[in-house]
């Protein structure tokens, strides 16, 4: 499994500074020391942001009307996200992904809307929650590292490609980490592919419990969307079915895909009443998909 990974150039962010010059080895320890050796910069509300603009159009997608039908649900959804405080570098970076990778940028800000649905159950309005969603929302912040061409692959990626993909969560995490020092983000950054200890990198300890929150939100999120490698995309029914039949392989942590449901559910009742029933994935689309990232980073690595 992957555990560290060395820049074959120089990690910038998008105004052109340098983070990291080529040459730099990044490990989940690295990440760690720049964190605590960062001072954080003074956050903004993403009230003045551009996800502020979006966040109405992410949660009126039809896909997600079960989880944002309720007028309070979108009002709790506003208020948590926009609340979110980052730095004024942390807000170009998503101007320049809104601008320049709409799809993942799209991602990132419907990731942020069905994350902070599904902490509401958990959390309800605790002050934690607005740090929280601001680590959903720049999760894959990683990807942005990543040369266009792999991104937009149609077909099954080499092993070279596939181990620089898998790369993204400690290039992101890095990212964040030199300019938020110790925040929920990095660690959503890091630990969003864990997948209880199967997905990538390599971690010493399970990441925090909020992070499975935000890889299921992702997943969720990933599969509702289209792919350049999946044009097809999954209903919510199919991609909570594929979630939970990931959950009970061991791949995916069944609280948080509880806490997915319960949203799905309109938030009513209790997410400990929730029960799974048999394996069903007759809601996904009939096109083939290709291997997880893990299984072909697995393979790479054989």
């Amino acid at each position: 499994m992957l555990e560290r990974t060395t820049l074959t150039r120089d990690l910038v962010d998008c105004q052109g500074r340098i983070l990291a010059p080529r040459g730099t080895e990044i490990t989940p320890r690295a990440i760690a020391e720049v964190a605590a050796r960062t001072r954080p910069l003074a956050g903004r509300p993403l009230v003045d942001s551009v996800v502020a603009e979006d966040l109405p159009q992410a949660m009126a997608e039809p896909v997600y009307k079960h989880i944002f039908r309720l007028r309070t649900a979108q009002a709790e959804v506003a208020r948590a996200v926009l609340a979110a405080e980052l730095p004024g570098p942390l807000h170009d970076e998503l101007r320049h992904l809104r601008d320049a990778d709409w799809p993942r940028y799209r991602h990132a800000v419907a990731t942020a809307a069905v994350a902070s649905r599904m902490l509401h159950s958990a959390l309800g309005d605790a002050d934690a929650v607005p740090g929280l969603v601001a680590a959903a929302l720049l999760h894959d912040l990683g990807m942005r590292h990543l040369p266009a061409g792999l991104l937009r692959s149609k077909e099954p990626l080499d092993a070279d490609g596939v181990r620089e993909v898998a790369a993204h969560p400690l290039l992101g995490a890095w990212h964040l980490a030199a300019v938020l020092g110790r925040h929920p983000a990095v660690e959503a950054a890091l630990g969003h592919h864990w997948r209880q200890g199967r997905g990538y990198p390599r971690l010493a300890v399970a990441p925090p419990r909020s992070v499975d929150v935000v890889a299921v939100a992702s997943a969720f999120v990933a599969l509702t969307h289209p792919r350049p490698f999946r044009t097809v995309v999954y209903d919510a029914r199919g991609a909570v079915d594929l979630l939970v039949a990931d959950a009970q392989a061991g791949e995916g942590d069944v609280d948080a895909v509880k806490l997915l449901v319960h949203a799905l559910r309109g938030a009513h009742g209790q997410v400990r009443e929730i029960r799974f029933g048999r394996q069903r994935l007759e809601h996904a689309p009939g096109e083939a998909a290709h291997p997880s990232l893990s299984r072909q980073l697995a393979t790479a690595q054989a």
